[in-house]
């Protein structure tokens, strides 16, 4: 049932019909496999007690956001990023400790209310109030390099922005909100933006190959003497493949990096395994046909270092953990929500990202298609956020420090040792039930 009221917002993708019956099918699915994760949590919990399901849940929750086809959407952790304080303390375990403590401090209240004795509504209060003074401690006000982020969302129907007739409309009003942004933020602040920020996709052409498009964005980024980062496909001419891709274009320079997309979005950009069974390849589920990319690239502006996040990548603790590690001071998430509609899911979508900024205590800057879009401190504290479906744009500061979190030392280390520990008490029990047993037979 949270899978359902959570997620029925997928019903209302905008694909064609025949897609969409599928996605129903797959739909069902979904919903019991979600299912699956928490039924088993209950059944561990009513064999070893309630007081593991907390580490049940939090190994569980990690399990299903891995690997290709790793959903972590409805991760119980993300439903408090709108809370800077209570999120603070994913500085130190991250999104799936956040999960673990909120399922801990709702199992303590619920053996106080059972209970009704002291000790176990003081454990509770203990547990919930020590994170929150962990939070309140954490956030310390804005202070170090200032960053100038300029962010584009075109508003450019998903649909049409393909088409012959669209792409000159797209080129031109990119290059306007642009200059647009750049002119305001150099008026209001007497100096200029460090980067803009384009969606994911937002060229519709291979904006990596020569040709008028690719002119018509150097000469912008030329004239305007400000790097733009930008979303494009990318074609590998040796391997035929094509990528869903990112690439930084600076002053006189042209494009002089490019990221692609590592993590794609299972049945949507690819089948998921299809490069261990070749038989896959010829499936067609109507969305892209990626190949996923292998590097995890840092860009460099004059005055940062950053690193890109396409669409739902955005969602993965491990991406952000191997991003900042290898030298991101900022993280930026390109997207194009514009499938999504109206509903929750653009919402949901644009939350989970506010999490990478505290496990990383670096600041993000998010730009979609049709929004949400937003600039985020490193406390997870929203400074800018856009509308959904309005062609807008942001140009505002982010700060930088220096500030190395625990979590980027030990990743997810915490779901792993609760899988450890659900392990050992399982293996426990079993052994404790066999010598009850034969100590039955015996006599």
């Amino acid at each position: 049932m949270v899978a359902l009221f959570s997620l029925f917002w997928l019903i209302f993708l905008q694909i064609e019909l025949n897609i969409k019956m599928l996605l129903i099918f797959g739909l069902v699915l979904l919903f019991l496999y979600h299912g699956v994760y928490y039924g088993v949590a209950l059944l561990f919990s009513k064999k070893v007690g309630l007081w593991i399901f907390p580490l049940i849940l939090c190994g569980l929750e990690f399990i299903r956001g891995s690997g290709e086809i790793g959903f972590p959407w409805l991760t119980l952790g993300y439903s408090q990023a709108r809370y800077p304080i209570i999120i603070q303390q994913a500085s130190l375990y991250g999104v799936y400790g956040l999960s673990l403590w909120l399922a801990m401090v709702n199992v303590l209240l619920y053996r106080a209310l059972r209970a009704r004795r002291l000790v176990p509504w003081c454990t509770a209060l203990v547990l919930f109030a020590l994170p929150l003074g962990y939070g309140i401690l954490a956030m310390n006000s804005n202070q170090g390099v200032a960053i100038n982020i300029g962010i584009i969302q075109p508003n450019i129907d998903p649909n049409l922005k393909f088409t012959r007739a669209m792409r000159e409309e797209t080129f031109d009003r990119l290059i306007r909100l642009s200059e647009k942004c750049a002119l305001n933020f150099e008026e209001r602040n007497n100096t200029k933006l460090d980067v803009i920020v384009w969606p994911e996709t937002a060229t519709p052409v291979f904006l990596t190959f020569p040709g008028d498009h690719q002119q018509r964005v150097f000469d912008l980024v030329d004239r305007l003497v400000i790097p733009v980062f930008t979303g494009t496909p990318v074609y590998e001419q040796k391997t035929k493949d094509i990528y869903n891709g990112a690439v930084l274009i600076t002053p006189d320079q042209g494009i002089v990096q490019e990221y692609r997309k590592i993590h794609l979005v299972p049945f949507g950009e690819h089948i998921p395994y299809d490069q261990y069974i070749p038989a896959f390849r010829k499936i067609d589920v109507g969305g892209g046909d990626y190949r996923p990319g292998n590097t995890y690239t840092v860009f460099e502006i004059p005055r940062a270092k950053f690193s890109c996040m396409i669409c739902f990548e955005s969602i993965f603790p491990e991406l952000g953990f191997r991003f900042t590690n290898k030298g991101a001071q900022i993280l930026v998430n390109i997207t194009n929500d514009g499938w999504f509609g109206k509903i929750s899911g653009p919402h949901q979508h644009n939350d989970m990202f506010i999490l990478r900024a505290v496990e990383n205590r670096v600041p993000l800057a998010r730009s979609s298609n049709t929004g949400i879009s937003m600039l985020v401190d490193r406390y997870g504290r929203i400074l800018y956020e856009t509308p959904l479906f309005e062609e807008t744009i942001i140009a505002g500061t982010v700060h930088l420090a220096p500030q190395r979190t625990l979590f980027q030392i030990i990743g997810n280390t915490l779901p792993i040792l609760a899988l450890m520990i659900v392990a050992f008490s399982l293996i426990l029990g079993l052994i404790r039930q066999q010598k009850k047993e034969r100590g039955v037979d015996f006599n």
